[in-house]
C-alpha cells in the first residue's frame, strides 16, 4: 500500500476515534445535564440558534447534521418549555422559522459555564479548539461531497471465505 492508502486508513480510524470522542462527549453533557432534560442534541441546537440567529427547520437541519423530520417533534417539544420559538416565516408560510428565546439564552449560559468548569482540566484551549473544529468541518464537507468508487464484489466469495 503506497503513503496515500495508508494515509486513508489512517485518517477512516482517526474518524472512528473521532466517532468515540462525540460519544464521550454526549456522555460528559448528560451529566452535565442531569435530569434537566437539556440533552445534548438540545445544547447543540441551542448553541447554534444563539451563534447563527433565526434559521429555518432545514438550515438548522443542515447545520447541525440532523435530518428535519427528527428535528421537528424534538423542536415542537423545546418550544413547548419556552427555550425556542417556531413561527411561520412571514416571506414563505411553507417555512418555519426558529429562534432562542430569552429563556434559552439563560438556560444555555448556564450550561456554557458548567461544560466549561467540566473542561478546565481535560479540554483543549481555545486555539487548539478552534484548528479541531475547522479540521472536522472541512473534511465532513469533502465526504459529504465525496462520489467514492464502490467496492464491487460477489457476495459469494465472502460466503466462500
Amino acid at each position: 500500500m503506497d503513503d496515500q492508502g495508508h494515509f486513508a486508513w489512517r485518517l477512516c480510524f482517526t474518524i472512528y476515534a473521532v466517532n468515540r470522542v462525540n460519544r464521550a462527549f454526549g456522555r460528559f453533557h448528560q451529566a452535565i445535564a442531569g435530569d434537566s432534560g437539556l440533552a445534548y442534541l438540545k445544547l447543540v441546537l441551542l448553541n447554534s440558534l444563539r451563534d447563527d440567529g433565526a434559521l429555518s427547520i432545514s438550515q438548522l437541519s443542515a447545520r447541525v447534521g440532523v435530518e428535519p423530520n427528527t428535528l421537528s417533534p424534538l423542536l415542537k417539544r423545546m418550544a413547548d418549555v419556552g427555550v425556542i420559538t417556531r413561527e411561520r416565516a412571514p416571506d414563505d408560510e411553507r417555512r418555519v422559522q426558529v429562534t432562542i428565546t430569552r429563556k434559552g439564552r439563560d438556560l444555555l449560559a448556564k450550561a456554557d459555564e458548567l461544560v466549561q468548569q467540566g473542561f478546565a482540566e481535560p479540554g483543549p484551549d481555545q486555539a487548539d479548539a478552534d484548528r479541531a473544529v475547522r479540521l472536522l468541518q472541512g473534511v465532513r464537507g469533502r465526504l459529504e461531497k465525496a462520489d467514492p468508487p464502490r467496492l464491487e464484489i460477489d457476495p459469494r466469495a465472502l460466503a466462500e471465505a
